[in-house]
């Protein structure tokens, strides 16, 4: 494969390290808010819980979630050739305007830095998209 744009998404945590207290320490986050319905909530506390657990009581091979933070990322893709492509002014305004529409203002944010899109809540970075 020869790709041209890649496109990534990935939790903005650096669950890769070897220290379990350094897992730990990034694998929690915000709730939902109260507006999220229940079946909703049971199916993140499943797959969240599921990914937490994974983090903080797995070691070597058991061990398959292993984010990265943007910056191990760039560095990383910059050593095999790639660019940044910057998201555009659109992306933004959409992603900022699908949160308003869902999560109804409980502390969640949309923000544009480097050219890359990042949820956040409060003021934790929970998940980043660039290209």
């Amino acid at each position: 494969m020869k790709p041209e744009i890649l496109t990534m998404v990935e939790h903005e945590s650096n669950h890769n390290g070897p220290v379990f207290l350094d897992r730990w320490g990034g694998s929690g986050g915000g709730d939902g808010g109260s507006t999220v319905s229940s079946q909703d909530k049971v199916m993140s506390e499943v797959y969240l819980g599921r990914q937490i657990c994974n983090l903080v009581a797995c070691e070597e091979v058991d061990r398959v979630e292993r984010h990265e933070t943007l910056a191990q990322w760039r560095a990383l893709l910059d050593s095999t050739g790639f660019g940044s492509v910057h998201l555009g002014s659109n992306a933004f305004k959409q992603a900022s305007m699908l949160l308003a529409l869902f999560a109804g203002g409980d502390g969640y944010r949309v923000e544009e830095h480097d050219g890359c899109l990042m949820l956040g809540w409060h003021s934790r970075p929970l998940i980043t998209t660039w290209a």
